[in-house]
């Protein structure tokens, strides 16, 4: 969670484009990259001419309109030149050409792989800056905004720099600007702790890909994820919707994230927003390619390739035929018509193609619409076979109809699965089990945000993703081969994990802030809880105001003997004792609203407290004072009734250098509040209604259903031929008898060659199987039932209720009688 005031800029960034006349988001947020990358590439050319390689910023000697040579020097495309020279006719004539033409430029001066600019492959051939010419005042503010942003916290720090542009991100969704092309972050998140990919994978560098990438969040956060787990939980903070801070834990020695990250995307912006994005959390060339992973330019050798795999690509669409893969384990043949693909939907085309990308033991994680998981298609249910048969769906986490809102209604899910299936050496046989034995579900009811149109959020409450996460982790290793009952029990059980939640208050140690506390200069860069930078404060803000007004009281009540002095110095004048004190009451009450006014005034000249967003400080300073009134009053009585000799030089002027003192006591309380959570999590017994409620609520959230399971049967009887076995199908301990396989393989040719059983059979398997159902995948069908005991009224109530209804009806039939007799 970035500053108030650093979210207040990246708005105001936003808008300066918006009010521009850039109405298309994403030309906005385009033209936001270009200036992000001018600002960094200075990095880049540092690193390359560390390493002996000519600058980027180089003269060159070209022919102007008159046919005359001259020389160009490239040094004014450096952002620290660019910044104070804004114009656009630099941007225009000089900078986005050298933009265009920088690659060329680098293969003539011999790029390589760890060349930090060496991948830039195509990213800039059609670079232009597009800002209307007539807003030269929107140009200079906006390249003074982005110089600002990411150097009022020393520049350096990745993880603020990372979450000025992802918040810059989601200025543009929340802001129902396109925001269609951008992931939940909190499911993002849940949706890596599931699958929790290692860094290293057979002893080389994993390799994660997202085939529909848009601004790379699941690259972005699989990074992020990583550091987290090498972070130290006692630095480790996490916010109630789990997104991660101070994520400082190094990667393993060796490791070059730039090998781990693969992203395509078929639109161009988008690419080079996902570029920039990760380029903003530290990596130096990120693998982003503008490519259609559905296409028949996405070329075949990346079959087989991928560890990971992460994504939410784009559905409820078709794709043009034409343009498809003709790879047939990426899209595969019409069932009717070999010549034709199965379909052209692009969601069933997507889950094929990831299929086929990762390697044999490689898994993915994958949101889904609901459609592909109960579709009637041919496509649909053979997908679900392949999944099922061929591979291991591991589990089906059903999220809420609102998750998406307000960009999509859409009911989806979320499929975990792993290839196993090897076309080169693997053939389904007749009676062969799936690979998948039982699929674990669990249905999402609550998660970190409102399911309405306005998605707002619910800090501290129920979030069903924690408790989803422990129990998947469970269940995979049951997947995994574990034969643990335990873990068995654990993956679908009745309990609840939920973290512990609290509030701090936290404020980025920036310029501003050691103006105010030189002191601190050590921690320039960090976003800190008030508590860690001020030991003496306690963490919680509500004891922390108390502690600050304590503390401020103290100071306040250190000038007040003067200001009492000087108030019955003006009353004393007066003939009768009540005058006296009736004047000194109105002096000393004219001189504490000047107090308040010269540390209004003081804090106007020396900025010590916010006064443009919560200000905390500012509103204990002014409670302090209210509150120390009547003290003074009564101070003042005391000297009234004691009839003190006045002091005529009493001087209730409170000096410079103590408003400063009261107004810095203050200004420890400025900042912004933060509600965290646990990085472990706590087992209750079940889920709670609300967090403060005892009562829990009786709902099945996670379940196992088998895939496929033998009806259990005295007897064997084919159902085409009539012919009876009089042999139970199941031993004692509820398995079934490989005989009785073996006799519906053999005698009764009950399956079909891809391995499912035939319809006319389907009535022998147990109907509460996935199987049974037609491969149906919707977590609602397979849902388990478990009736709950209602609390209901006495008997003797509802009679006399009833009754007395009787007794209503009875009147008023009387009544319309009357009036029909009457007419």
């Amino acid at each position: 969670m970035l500053s108030p005031q650093l979210r207040n800029k990246v708005h105001g960034l936003w808008t300066m484009f918006w009010s521009a006349g850039m109405t298309n988001p994403l030309v906005a947020i385009e033209q936001i990259t270009y200036l992000l990358f001018l600002r960094q590439l200075e990095h880049f050319d540092q690193i390359r001419f560390e390493s002996g390689k000519p600058s980027i910023y180089y003269k060159k000697k070209v022919k102007d309109s008159e046919g005359k040579t001259v020389e160009v020097n490239y040094e004014v495309c450096r952002w620290n030149y660019i910044r104070q020279n804004p114009s656009f006719e630099l941007f225009n004539d000089t900078v986005f050409p050298w933009l265009r033409n920088l690659e060329t430029w680098l293969k003539e001066n011999n790029p390589s792989n760890h060349d930090p600019l060496g991948q830039i492959t195509g990213r800039l051939d059609d670079a232009y800056f597009v800002l209307d010419p007539n807003k030269s005042e929107t140009l200079k503010r906006a390249v003074q905004s982005i110089h600002e942003l990411f150097n009022s916290v020393g520049g350096a720090n990745a993880d603020i720099m990372g979450d000025i542009f992802e918040y810059l991100l989601g200025e543009i969704q929340s802001a129902g600007k396109n925001g269609q092309f951008r992931t939940p972050r909190h499911i993002i998140r849940f949706m890596i702790e599931l699958l929790d990919p290692p860094t290293t994978t057979n002893g080389r560098p994993t390799r994660i890909l997202d085939p529909a990438c848009g601004t790379g969040g699941f690259l972005v956060n699989t990074l992020i994820h990583w550091k987290k787990q090498a972070t130290d939980p006692d630095m480790l903070r996490l916010e109630w919707d789990g997104t991660p801070h101070r994520t400082f834990g190094a990667l393993p020695e060796g490791l070059d994230p730039n090998e781990c990250f693969f992203g395509f995307d078929n639109d161009r912006t988008m690419v080079r927003i996902a570029w920039m994005n990760l380029i903003l959390h530290e990596l130096d060339f990120p693998r982003i390619e503008q490519l259609d992973s559905l296409s028949k330019r996405m070329p075949d050798k990346l079959s087989g390739t991928y560890d990971y795999i992460l994504a939410n690509p784009p559905f409820t669409g078709t794709v043009d035929e034409g343009d498809l893969s003709t790879n047939r384990e990426r899209v595969p043949a019409n069932l009717s018509n070999s010549k034709k693909p199965i379909t052209t939907k692009s969601e069933l085309l997507f889950i094929w193609t990831m299929l086929d990308l990762l390697r044999i033991g490689g898994r993915c994680a994958v949101v889904v619409p609901d459609g592909v998981l109960f579709g009637s298609t041919n496509a649909h249910k053979e997908l679900r076979r392949k999944l099922l048969f061929e591979n291991t769906l591991e589990g089906i986490v059903s999220l809420p109809g609102g998750v998406f809102n307000p960009y999509s209604g859409v009911k989806t899910s979320i499929l975990i699965f792993q290839r196993i299936w090897n076309p080169e050496i693997d053939v389904m046989e007749a009676g062969q089990e799936p690979r998948t034995k039982e699929v674990w579900f669990y249905e999402v009811a609550e998660e970190s945000f409102t399911l309405d149109q306005r998605r707002k959020a619910r800090p501290g409450q129920n979030n069903d993703l924690y408790d989803a996460s422990e129990k998947f982790h469970s269940w995979y290793q049951v997947v995994a081969g574990s034969d643990l009952p335990k873990l068995r029990e654990a993956a679908d059980a009745s309990t609840y994990h939920k973290p512990e939640y609290w509030r701090e208050r936290w404020r980025v140690v920036d310029d501003e802030f050691l103006r105010i506390f030189p002191e601190e200069e050590s921690q320039k860069g960090h976003a800190l809880g008030l508590h860690e930078v001020f030991t003496d404060l306690p963490r919680d803000p509500k004891v922390m105001t108390e502690t600050v007004c304590e503390g401020g009281k103290e100071l306040l009540t250190s000038v007040t003997p003067q200001l009492v002095k000087a108030a019955w110095a003006a009353g004393a004048k007066q003939k009768t004792a009540a005058k006296k004190l009736a004047k000194a009451t109105e002096d000393l009450d004219k001189r504490l609203r000047k107090l308040l006014s010269d540390l209004n005034k003081r804090n106007r000249e020396a900025s010590y407290l916010d006064r443009e967003y919560d200000q905390y400080g500012l509103k204990a300073l002014k409670q302090t004072l209210d509150d120390l009134k009547e003290d003074i009053q009564q101070l003042l009585n005391m000297v009234a009734k004691e009839k003190q000799t006045p002091d005529d030089n009493a001087d209730g002027t409170v000096a410079e250098e103590t408003l400063d003192a009261i107004l810095k006591c203050f200004a420890r309380l400025d900042g912004y509040d933060m509600c965290l959570r646990s990085v472990n999590v706590t087992e209750y017994e079940q889920k709670s209604t609300k967090l403060e409620d005892e009562e829990p609520a009786n709902e099945v959230l996670a379940w196992v259903t088998p895939v496929r399971a033998w009806a259990k049967a005295n007897s064997w009887k084919d159902p085409k031929s009539d012919k009876e076995v009089d042999k139970p199908t199941h031993d004692e301990n509820g398995l079934v008898y490989p005989a009785y396989v073996k006799w519906l393989i053999e005698e009764c040719n009950v399956f079909n060659t891809d391995g499912t059983v035939q319809s006319d059979y389907l009535e022998l398997l147990d109907p509460d199987c996935i199987e049974a159902a037609d491969l149906n995948l919707s977590a609602g069908r397979h849902k388990p039932f478990t009736p709950t005991v209602a609390g209901h009224r006495k008997p003797v109530d509802l009679i006399q209720e009833l009754d007395g209804m009787h007794a209503v009806i009875r009147e008023k039939l009387a009544h319309l009688l009357e009036m029909v007799r009457g007419a």
